[in-house]
């Protein structure tokens, strides 16, 4: 029979009922608190009471096992000569089982799964066991008796005595307020991802009209930047004459959104490095037809090749180049920017710390780039450019104010 703790039967009751009326008990746990010792140590003095033997397994890897509930077993182990109790010696291997065994008369009556001894585990934690009745020569029974007497090794366990205790009770201090510090650095951490964090942002971010305005308006805007990027990419055929050089220029504005001109990149201030770049046509050009060649190759060779030719040409940053490749290939590239760090930040997200060329190498554009398309996923397969807008959206509902 499975055990698991809902409904009428939990862990509690079921050791307790494989325990009470027992001619002998036996128990392996990994962990063991004080709740766990209370609730089995009247079963089993009354199995002691009547002369029957008690064996006890228990580990104390990972600090878990409180010496409280050790100290409770040593004064049963004391009052009782029947009573044993076993502590897991110190192993790379860490002592994980969890079993009740219990012998009534020639059947045995044993529960086997992921209950350790503590209240938590019996009635509170998602646990599952198997509960079983098996006879004295069963090849369960045998291969339970042959398991309890390989941990009779001295090299695997040694009896619980009080020295040993007061030297675990003075490692387990140390390591309680290890933990507290812990727990404290822990709770500084951003919040923990969760799926249904995106889906709470994308139903408010439909519900928004003017954002559903704007998504529409972008969608429109991609199609007319990448026509825009492909003329410029053409004008790499040939010398940079003047009228090539305001083809790019007019272009390039439309794209960058300088004052009089369509803003077709989604990026809100790349104007203010990005328009020391209309200096420099001919590098612009050739960068924007890098961009259509490496449009088809993954997000790291791509990336690292348009880094690597927009690093020397003023105003261009990794802002821009992955706006150039977004725009090339939205289903490919993600765009990334301070306003990308935000949102995903308020998602539970840590991205790179800055959408600098140093701080985004090849390797971290390319895990971006699947934390976005995973995002995309979960709203509706949407293209790298709609997330950015969403991501957009997001981190202007989460900025602080400016004092």
């Amino acid at each position: 029979m499975l055990v698991g703790n809902n409904g009428g039967q939990d862990h509690a009751r079921a050791i307790a009922e494989i325990l009470d009326g027992a001619d002998e008990a036996t128990i392996a746990v990994a962990f063991l608190k004080i709740g766990g010792a209370n609730h089995v140590i009247p079963f089993l003095k009354k199995v002691l009471a009547a002369g029957g033997p008690v064996e006890l397994f228990v580990g104390i890897d990972f600090f878990h096992t409180e010496p409280a509930a050790l100290a409770k077993l040593l004064e049963l182990q004391k009052r009782y000569p029947t009573c044993t109790v076993m502590v897991a010696n110190p192993s790379p291997a860490t002592f994980h089982p969890k079993a009740y065994v219990a012998r009534h008369g020639r059947k045995y009556r044993s529960l086997i799964g992921s209950a350790n001894l503590t209240m938590g585990a019996l009635n509170a934690n998602e646990e599952l066991s198997l509960r079983v009745e098996h006879a004295a020569k069963e090849p369960l029974t045998e291969q339970l008796a042959a398991t309890f007497k390989g941990y009779r090794d001295p090299t695997r366990f040694t009896k619980l005595e009080w020295l040993m205790l007061q030297q675990y009770a003075a490692a387990y201090e140390i390591n309680r307020k290890l933990q507290k510090k812990f727990e404290r650095a822990v709770a500084a951490l951003p919040p923990v991802f969760d799926l249904r964090t995106i889906e709470d942002w994308y139903a408010r971010y439909l519900a928004d009209p003017d954002e559903m305005k704007y998504l529409a308006d972008r969608r429109q805007r991609l199609v007319v930047g990448a026509r825009v990027q492909k003329d410029i990419a053409a004008l790499n055929a040939g010398p940079v004459s003047r009228a090539t050089g305001d083809v790019f220029r007019a272009g390039f504005r439309d794209l960058i959104g300088s004052k009089g001109h369509e803003h077709l990149w989604g990026s809100g201030d790349i104007h203010r490095q990005g328009s020391k770049a209309l200096k420099h046509p001919k590098d612009m050009i050739a960068l924007f037809a890098l961009g259509q060649t490496v449009a088809s190759r993954s997000p790291h060779q791509a990336y690292d090749a348009m880094r690597m030719a927009g690093r020397p040409i003023p105003g261009v940053g990794s802002n821009m180049v992955t706006e150039i490749l977004c725009t090339f290939a939205p289903k490919r590239f993600a765009v990334y920017n301070g306003n990308t760090i935000g949102a995903l930040r308020a998602l539970g997200i840590e991205p790179p710390a800055s959408s600098s060329f140093d701080s985004l190498s090849p390797a971290r554009y390319e895990a971006v780039c699947s934390t976005i398309e995973a995002v995309g996923a979960r709203i509706g397969d949407a293209n790298m450019s709609e997330v950015d807008a969403f991501l957009n959206w997001i981190y202007w509902k989460t900025k602080k104010p400016q004092r």
